[in-house]
């Protein structure tokens, strides 16, 4: 019989995060020109917000039907297009008013920061408020990689948002580089993939405490800004 797990909707979240951890733990992190490595950043950018995309599908049609919605219910409400941190805080708002305004208490997240074009790659602490902002940028930055818009291996011009000038530009959440030209490079890359999972664990963290259950996330990613193996 068919038993919908918040748990399950995780694991395989976990599963498809698998590939982007192994993608980052094979550049060398050296000094100078990456070469072909430079392909990685765009390549695991890619590859964790589509891992978030379906982790959002899952875990919010696993909610709704343990609230006791039926399928043909789920099936229209799990229509998302692109979700960021901020549309997954909102929808689960919605089915769950009370974390509402407790979405967010007591987040913090070290992540590298955004260097201008004379500054040097640090890492940085930032709020609730500033990581949904940066996931916002990183979807722009999705959205010109699928479309073609820039390559994201080297450095180039990235447009501004393609379906809302109000939406953050991709190029604000890149390193800048001379002649108005960004670049991702893997510590982008890295920012990216901690701003994503760790916001959607945030976020389940609280929706699973509000019914009664827990999730196991110690075969959870932790995207360390430091280089560290990938176990086999």
């Amino acid at each position: 019989m068919f038993s919908p797990e918040l748990q399950s909707a995780a694991d395989k979240y976990f599963r498809s995060l698998e590939v982007s951890q192994r993608l980052i733990a094979l550049h060398p992190r050296t000094a100078g020109g990456s070469g072909n490595h430079a392909a990685l950043a765009p390549a695991v950018t890619l590859s964790v917000i589509a891992a978030f995309e379906g982790f959002v599908e899952e875990f919010l049609a696993t909610v709704l039907l343990l609230r006791g919605h039926g399928f043909a219910q789920v099936a229209k409400k799990i229509t998302i297009n692109n979700p960021t941190v901020r549309l997954f805080a909102s929808k689960i708002s919605a089915e769950l008013p009370s974390i509402a305004t407790r979405v967010g208490d007591g987040f913090s997240l070290r992540v590298w920061n955004i260097p201008g074009v004379n500054g040097r790659p640090a890492t940085e602490t930032v709020s609730w408020d500033q990581a949904v902002s940066r996931a916002d940028g990183w979807m722009e930055v999705r959205h010109c990689l699928t479309h073609g818009l820039a390559s994201g291996w080297r450095s180039e011009v990235w447009p501004g948002p393609i379906k809302n000038v109000s939406s953050t530009p991709a190029s604000s959440v890149l390193r800048a580089k001379p002649g108005g030209r960004h670049s991702i490079g893997l510590t982008g890359a890295i920012s990216c993939a901690r701003l994503y999972f760790y916001g959607a664990r945030h976020i389940a963290t609280l929706v699973a405490e509000e019914m009664g259950e827990t999730i196991d996330w110690a075969k959870a990613p932790e995207y360390p800004l430091t280089k560290q193996s990938v176990p086999e």
